[in-house]
């Protein structure tokens, strides 16, 4: 039977994300009229949508105007494009193909957004009634970490990592075993068909059930149905997105036949245990180590250059000029300070509020907390390491700081100090918006030693961005048909924009198109010339400046680049009038 608190988050949830969604359209409206996303993975979807719209098969995932005319192989699902083509054909009828992808493109990714915030309620009003749920739904809609993944037009996969990992979080909370197993065992399988990136946290959610069946004594229900309900998932998924099946080659960065060889030898261990080992705590313990090494084992033995990461393979200098330069992938000592410890902010505050709530901690709910605690401290370690995955980290940790918040709100109203009161207040709003308090102060602390050279960096980035936006971009549809080379990060917006090709894009499947893109732009002219005759490409694209196009200028001071920024350009390039907003476009002879 429902509560009241129950039963009135619903409606404090959908009045949140009705009011959150408004504000979000508003802001993210000049990206919803152009169909551009956030990033060019958000472009590239798009692209990738419009191709399988028009009849590129299911199984067919190749970008045909990446490295044409081979095509550039991609690692993405076409399950994340399911929703996106469904809304695209439901609203093109009275909308227009334009008006549909605007549609879609912020419908889907809002509705995400709205699942993720009733979730995480959920488990704030489980553990800490309904002003802790309620609170657990405000912080998600104003998370900053969160909210990026969530808006209008950020239609790649990682909103719906985000909506798995929530709902995962979730059936820890259920009290119907059977139906909590099903669920998280669908949600950690389809999240890992998504991306590969979810393989850590899958493995601490199985870790986690691991431990309370082996250790605490649970019953196996749980862990058997997840495991089950996982195994079947992933069967599924591999065989109705891969059409080779079993014979396709391994991947790394995506879920591969050695990679659902392990998950059947996990499984086939830890079922039967699941369901007919007694409360042995040794052979429930050696039957999980025996699944784990089973697992590894095999996926070693078919993949071995997978246990020196998804990436082992990738060409030395693609690693070097592009991959170790893609910040969000590496560690967080790579990135900008201020935005690490601004994204930081509710991990890190979640922690305190756990620490905070301590000894009040009802015994019954104990278990509850120590696994959230457990999650957080994981996916917090993970983020240090691996940044982008800082928005699941965030995830975890909003219903302890509702939590924790819920708690001292409490204390605020038992308080009778006026100063009692104001210091519960503020401790109260830092924990509610612990990234704004945190960019604030690296503004205070910062801001006297750098003023001038922010104030030229802005100049310069206003200018960059300026002309890589899908605006400038779009300019080069004037041209004839087109086989560029183009900044990677350009390269997906042209796909976008014009019905030319482009050599390669930040993408890395296509590392052979990526390999050529960066010789052509850092080797001298008369290397760079053969590459491109070999490559048929028509037209060089740069835009001076960009992070990309200065990397070559100081790194390859004789590069074809560096040259044509001073500008010497060499005889076989035709220099035409500038386009866009500063695009620099030459024609090859």
């Amino acid at each position: 039977m429902q509560t009241d608190g129950q039963k009135a988050l619903p409606k404090l949830a959908f009045v949140a994300w009705a009011g959150i969604a408004a504000i979000l359209i508003y802001l993210s409206w000049g990206h919803i009229v152009s169909r551009s996303g956030w990033d060019p993975d958000d472009q590239l979807r798009m692209v990738q949508l419009r191709d399988f719209l028009s009849g590129q098969g299911w199984f067919d995932t190749t970008q045909y105007r990446l490295n044409a005319p081979e095509g550039g192989p991609m690692h993405w699902s076409r399950l994340i494009e399911l929703p996106l083509a469904l809304a695209v054909l439901s609203a093109t009828p009275l909308f227009g193909q334009a008006g549909a992808e605007m549609v879609a493109g912020t419908l889907i990714p809002l509705l995400c957004f709205g699942l993720v915030a009733y979730m995480l309620g959920r488990i704030a009003l489980h553990l800490g009634g309904p002003v802790a749920g309620t609170l657990a739904v405000v912080m998600t809609m104003v998370s900053p970490a969160i909210s990026m993944q969530l808006r209008p037009m950020r239609i790649d996969h990682h909103g719906w990592q985000l909506v798995c990992a929530a709902l995962a979080l979730w059936t820890l909370f259920w009290a119907a075993s059977r139906k909590a197993g099903i669920c998280m065992g669908l949600a950690l399988a389809v999240w890992m068909h998504i991306s590969l990136e979810g393989a850590p946290l899958s493995a601490a959610f199985f870790a986690l059930l691991g431990w309370r069946w082996a250790v605490s004594g649970e019953d196996g229900t749980r862990l058997g149905y997840t495991v089950g309900t996982f195994l079947l998932t992933s069967l599924a998924l591999f065989f109705g997105t891969q059409q080779a099946g079993m014979a396709a080659a391994n991947y790394c960065d995506t879920i591969s036949p050695a990679h659902i060889q392990a998950i059947c030898a996990a499984s086939i261990v830890v079922l039967p245990a699941a369901f007919a080992l007694r409360r042995n705590r040794v052979s429930r313990l050696a039957a999980l180590a025996a699944a784990g090494v089973a697992a590894i084992a095999i996926l070693l033995w078919q993949a071995p250059i997978c246990g020196k990461g998804a990436f082992s393979t990738m060409d030395p200098v693609v690693r070097d000029y592009w991959y170790i330069r893609v910040s969000e992938g590496m560690p967080v000592w790579h990135q900008k300070w201020a935005t690490a410890l601004s994204l930081l902010g509710v991990p890190i505050a979640g922690a305190v509020s756990l620490l905070f709530l301590g000894r009040s901690i009802d015994g019954d709910k104990k278990a509850d907390y120590a696994g959230l605690a457990l999650l957080l401290v994981y996916s917090a370690l993970l983020a240090i390491l691996v940044f982008r995955t800082i928005s699941v980290a965030t995830l975890i940790a909003v219903p302890l700081v509702a939590i924790g918040i819920t708690r001292l709100f409490a204390h605020y109203k038992a308080a009778t100090k006026p100063l009692h009161r104001v210091g519960l207040v503020a401790v109260m709003i830092l924990l509610l918006m612990p990234g704004v308090f945190i960019a604030q102060a690296v503004r205070l602390v910062s801001v006297k030693a750098s003023v001038q050279a922010s104030a030229d960096e802005e100049a310069g980035a206003k200018r960059v961005q300026k002309c890589e936006s899908v605006e400038s971009v779009s300019a080069l549809a004037k041209l004839e048909d087109a086989n560029m080379v183009a900044p990677f990060d350009i390269g997906p917006s042209i796909l976008l924009t014009t019905p030319h090709s482009v050599l390669a894009s930040s993408h890395h499947r296509n590392e052979q198109g990526m390999r050529a893109h960066i010789d052509i732009y850092r080797l001298p002219p008369a290397q760079s010339r053969a590459i491109v005759q070999r490559r048929k490409v028509t037209h060089i694209v740069a835009c001076p400046g960009e992070a990309e196009m200065k990397g070559y200028e100081k790194r390859n001071p004789d590069g074809l680049w560096a040259q044509l920024a001073k500008g010497k350009q060499p005889a076989w390039l035709e220099p035409l009038p500038d386009m866009g907003a500063g695009l620099k476009v030459w024609r090859v002879r």
